[in-house]
């Protein structure tokens, strides 16, 4: 799965939005290696949580011409980077400035078939969590879990019957509690 360019993007813009790095790379390694099997759920929605550059959504948007891609960021200089590029890249995402899913509930209930989040997975203090600037990329408060634990709690209300989410975990978000939690919905 290509990389999209990111070539419209400046330095200038990665000062204010998380510019792609080794997470992101695995995340799009990882869907690269999913992609026969997205593509065999013939999916109608993809939901990312947390943009940034956008570089998650316009490559996997490029593989399924054939989904809708809705994408949210809190910060909206991220927003503008998102869709600047989808833009560049010859593809269209609707992008949403808001925090997680925060006013879709009900728009997304049980029709996502794709979620995807990089959440800010860094173990911060929790006053550092919950801005809307630059530091929403990265700062994930108590154990880095803030935006993961509310992911994986909307999930059953928002994913379809074949839905499938995909979100970047670090070891100190303790996977295997994390999947223990999961298990447990």
């Amino acid at each position: 799965m290509p990389t999209p360019d990111l070539s419209h993007l400046t330095e200038s813009d990665y000062d204010q939005v998380y510019e792609p790095a080794e997470d992101s790379f695995l995340l799009l390694d990882a869907l690269e290696q999913e992609l026969p099997h997205l593509r065999s759920l013939n999916p109608t929605l993809a939901v990312e949580v947390g943009g940034g550059s956008g570089i998650i959504s316009t490559a996997l948007s490029l593989q399924l011409p054939h989904t809708y891609f809705i994408v949210t960021d809190v910060n909206k200089t991220a927003c503008r980077a998102i869709q600047a590029t989808a833009l560049h890249n010859n593809t269209n995402l609707e992008v949403l400035n808001t925090r997680t899913l925060n006013h879709l509930s009900e728009r997304l209930k049980t029709s996502v078939d794709i979620l995807l989040c990089n959440p800010p997975y860094v173990a911060t203090e929790q006053s550092e969590a919950g801005h809307e600037d630059i530091s929403a990329a990265w700062a994930g408060g108590d154990l880095g879990m803030n935006v993961t634990r509310e992911i994986i709690d909307s999930l059953t209300d928002v994913l379809s019957e074949c839905g499938v989410a995909y979100i970047v975990l670090e070891q100190c978000n303790k996977p295997e509690k994390v999947l223990e939690y999961i298990r447990q919905l």
